[in-house]
């Protein structure tokens, strides 16, 4: 029997059990691909920009850790896995989806491939051209990974301190009843 017809026959119930238990497309892991797909497209085009018209400065190539392309694929799949199993859990425990774990990760994600993309596009090495008053330069990859890092790790712990209350709040009414 087809998928579809055997969904047909489900009752709301069942597909809404499905559902939680992770069985159908998660609209929050969505975004998170979005995020991915924007991030990795405003990294390579503002490097081709700075690159092509001068961008915001002189640009400097780093070609620091070249060869690293498979390292940054498996962290890559890691962070989106860790992610997926903690939104999972997340989902069962009631705290929801986690909408900023996701597009944390598809911007730390995005940064990530990004720069490691870059060494094979451009063969002097990544493109940075972001000049700050310290003497480091960046490119907008950088800025996504600490976003992306920084931004999914927060959300997270709200999404979970934010459940936490809830529950103690459901608890504190269910003992004055």
């Amino acid at each position: 029997m087809s998928q579809g017809r055997e969904a047909a026959r489900r009752s709301p119930e069942e597909v809404a059990s499905l559902r939680l238990h992770g069985f159908a497309p998660d609209r929050a892991a969505a975004a998170g691909a979005a995020a991915f797909l924007v991030a990795l497209a405003a990294d390579l085009l503002t490097k081709t920009y700075a690159i092509t018209r001068g961008g915001l400065g002189r640009v400097v190539y780093n070609d620091a850790n070249a060869g690293d392309f498979p390292r940054r694929v498996f962290m890559s799949v890691l962070a989106v896995a860790v992610t997926a199993v903690i939104a999972g859990l997340a989902r069962r425990q009631g705290f929801g989806r986690l909408w900023g774990g996701w597009v944390g990760v598809g911007l730390l994600v995005g940064g990530v491939l990004g720069n490691g993309l870059s060494r094979f596009i451009w063969s002097r090495g990544v493109p940075d051209f972001i000049h700050s008053p310290s003497p480091d330069i960046w490119n907008v990859a950088d800025f996504e990974i600490a976003i992306g890092l920084t931004g999914g790790i927060i959300s997270m712990a709200i999404a979970a301190i934010i459940a936490y209350a809830r529950e103690r709040r459901a608890a504190v009414t269910e003992e004055q009843c």
